[in-house]
């Protein structure tokens, strides 16, 4: 078997860890003696410091040093879980939360997802092929991340210990995939106008999708849920367990449907209406109303995972790859870093409802400008394999 393969696995392992983490984080620090903004305030660093690092390291060094930057961000996850759970002080808890990009969504736009994508979409050549391989690839990550949200009812001790084993396994898995051929240095030259031009315009989009986003991450819509009907973290565990069943799920359907209208109408025509979902999530009157929304949402808010992975590494080729995901992953991290701590301190003082608002209607004004900027450039499809 190619060993390529591998990083599915560590796809699906991070998925737990971000599971647990997406969920926790948050309650968790308040729960430590942080103030709710500056919980908020932790998550907003947590992505900035990991937008920063992802841009910085895919706009300087291709494909050529993907393992040894794989290796280099697991370590930092397993060091940032590690000292989160043994630091005795608030302080530290915060930053070693931000030495491991925790807290923030199981949905992992991060350095790992800029080098492992271009790699997983070397594998094969066929576009339908490529996009059930992402689909899958996408699976485990949130079928992982249910398990997480899960463990935590075994209690924090045994779920940050589990996650503890699995950054280590993550590491030794980075150990096992063959050196990537490819460029050692990446400079402005090589890639192509086509590429920057790409690049620079679904990372302006991208960053929109993201502000939004950052009112609504997992872990403040944990919080929203613990603040408002005062949900413990085991209740809490069931809740997002059954999200990202869904959503896991979810992905999976996505490639039939991008088979038979298209990547782009796949991103765009089921996002719209889960962002529907996501306005009513605060405005309705109950409990079971909210669940059952967050429920509509989560069916079809990330089939743009999926899709987005295989569109953008069918769009451009080879070593511009990293350097468009990257891009795109980095410019998504900064601008959604720049609203969990107001969203954090909206929740605290009983004006969480805006929040989802103004996500949800942010995320719909991007899709209508993804929609028109990009539905005329196709993904590329090659022949059906016998």
């Amino acid at each position: 078997m190619d060993s390529r393969y591998l990083l599915f696995a560590t796809r699906t392992l991070r998925g737990f860890i971000y599971g647990v983490f997406s969920v926790v984080t948050i309650i968790y620090l308040i729960k430590n003696n942080l103030t709710p903004l500056e919980a908020g305030i932790t998550v907003t660093a947590s992505i900035l410091v990991s937008s920063f690092l992802t841009f910085y390291v895919t706009s300087r060094y291709g494909s050529g040093y993907a393992k040894q930057f794989l290796l280099i961000f697991s370590i930092l996850l397993l060091v940032g879980i590690t000292g989160l759970f043994l630091s005795p002080s608030p302080i530290f808890k915060a930053i070693f939360a931000i030495v491991g990009s925790l807290g923030v969504n199981p949905s992992d736009n991060t350095l790992f997802s800029a080098y492992e994508q271009p790699i997983i979409a070397g594998i094969v050549e066929d576009q339908k092929a490529k996009n059930r391989l992402f689909a899958r690839y996408t699976f485990g990550g949130y079928i992982a991340a249910s398990f997480g949200a899960l463990a935590l009812n075994l209690g924090l001790n045994t779920t940050f210990k589990i996650s503890m084993l699995f950054a280590a396994v993550v590491i030794i898995s980075y150990v096992f995939i063959p050196s990537i051929k490819g460029k050692k240095r990446v400079n402005a030259s090589p890639v192509s106008r086509k590429s920057k031009v790409i690049a620079r315009d679904v990372s302006a989009l991208f960053s929109v999708d993201a502000l939004a986003g950052g009112f609504v991450l997992q872990s403040l819509m944990a919080y929203w849920f613990s603040y408002r009907y005062g949900f413990s973290i085991s209740e809490l565990g069931y809740v997002f367990t059954v999200v990202d069943i869904i959503t896991a799920v979810s992905v999976l359907v996505t490639p039939y449907i991008a088979s038979r209208i298209g990547l782009v109408r796949t991103m765009v025509f089921t996002h719209i209406p889960s962002n529907v979902f996501l306005i009513l999530i605060p405005l309705v009157p109950t409990l079971p109303l909210s669940l059952l929304f967050l429920f509509l949402r989560q069916s079809i808010s990330q089939m743009d995972v999926p899709t987005r992975q295989s569109y953008l590494n069918s769009v451009v080729e080879g070593e511009d790859r990293s350097y468009v995901v990257g891009m795109s992953n980095a410019m998504r991290s900064t601008a959604q870093g720049a609203t969990p701590y107001i969203s954090s301190y909206m929740i605290s003082v009983a004006a969480g409802a805006l929040s989802f608002v103004a996500g949800g209607v942010i995320k719909i004004a991007y899709d209508i400008a993804f929609y028109e900027r990009f539905k005329a450039l196709k993904e590329h499809y090659g022949q059906e394999k016998k």
